[in-house]
């Protein structure tokens, strides 16, 4: 997060910076510091805290210059030409000519949107793209891929969307969403698994001398092929295998204690119930033996009279 000159404030807040490193939900740890200084990294587990970034003197020197694209060679819809004449007009000091401006901006935006609506045409981002599951939006052409020396060259940005120039072109890997990279993870573990399924058929030859297997590629291969390649394919599915397995062990046990938790709650709400029921039984039992004793002492009474008579 990349936080804004203060209105009140010295020039120690002005590229400031904050932000947070995630896994999932929990937070492992925090940035905070300037983009053109320091920066510090703090760790939640350990508490420990550690310099991030700290350029020299020398790549501070080396910074780009701000430059400002000419209004005549902007886009239609680029905001410095966008709100040129409400800038003007808040530079002038007119409220009121700036107040003018911005709503003619908003009127244009809500016409164009009851256009669409009457025509049934849907607006469609051209640079960011809205999560079915969260309904966050990312940016589109986000390119959070660590930089390779080896193969990237120059990143640039054109007509909005942020590019990378390189020697060789790879997939590019983007987090904006978790969607994509799932689905991506569940098309290779089913590729794996067709390819397990996979087996060559056996063919009869005539000779009884031993052949090797044959291979599905155009060049020879040898009569005694080294056999470390399937080890090593059989240790990984192993490792894998044994990997899933602790995950499952994992997953059992913390259904075995929802379980036991499900049972001692249970078992709670059976005691709560026996003792309300107990102590409705005693509060009607009382009831019936007060009622008792009050016909007892008007009888009794009734009587005392009846025999002074």
């Amino acid at each position: 997060e990349f936080k804004l000159k203060p209105f009140l404030g010295s020039s120690d807040c002005v590229n400031q910076i904050s932000g947070k490193i995630k896994l999932g939900k929990e937070v492992l740890a925090t940035l905070e510091g300037h983009w053109d200084s320091e920066i510090f990294i703090n760790d939640k587990k350990t508490g420990q805290v550690d310099t991030f970034w700290n350029p020299t003197p020398e790549l501070r020197q080396d910074r780009l210059i701000r430059c400002t694209v000419p209004p005549e060679e902007q886009g239609e819809f680029e905001s410095e030409r966008l709100w040129q004449h409400v800038t003007r007009a808040i530079n002038n000091k007119d409220q009121t000519e700036a107040t003018n401006e911005k709503f003619v901006l908003e009127e244009a935006q809500r016409k164009a949107a009851r256009e669409r609506k009457a025509k049934c045409e849907d607006w469609v981002s051209a640079l960011f793209e809205q999560d079915p599951v969260t309904g966050e939006w990312h940016y589109r052409y986000a390119d959070t891929r660590p930089w390779d020396p080896l193969n990237d060259l120059i990143q640039f940005e054109k007509d909005g969307c942020i590019q990378t120039k390189v020697r060789h072109r790879t997939p590019m890997v983007r987090s904006g969403s978790l969607i994509s990279l799932s689905n991506q993870g569940q098309r290779r573990d089913n590729c794996i698994c067709q390819l397990q399924q996979v087996s060559v058929p056996k063919r009869k030859h005539k000779s009884d001398k031993p052949k090797s297997p044959e291979s599905g590629c155009s060049s020879p291969e040898p009569d005694h092929q080294d056999s470390s390649g399937s080890e090593r394919h059989k240790s990984k599915h192993n490792s894998r295998l044994r990997k899933k397995g602790a995950d499952l062990s994992e997953l059992q046990s913390a259904i075995e204690s929802i379980k036991q938790t499900q049972e001692e709650i249970n078992r709670t709400v059976v005691t709560l119930r026996s003792r309300t029921v107990n102590r409705a039984e005693s509060s009607s039992f009382l009831q019936q033996r007060d009622f008792v004793i009050i016909i007892f002492l008007i009888v009794l009474q009734v009587f005392i009279n009846y025999v002074f008579k």
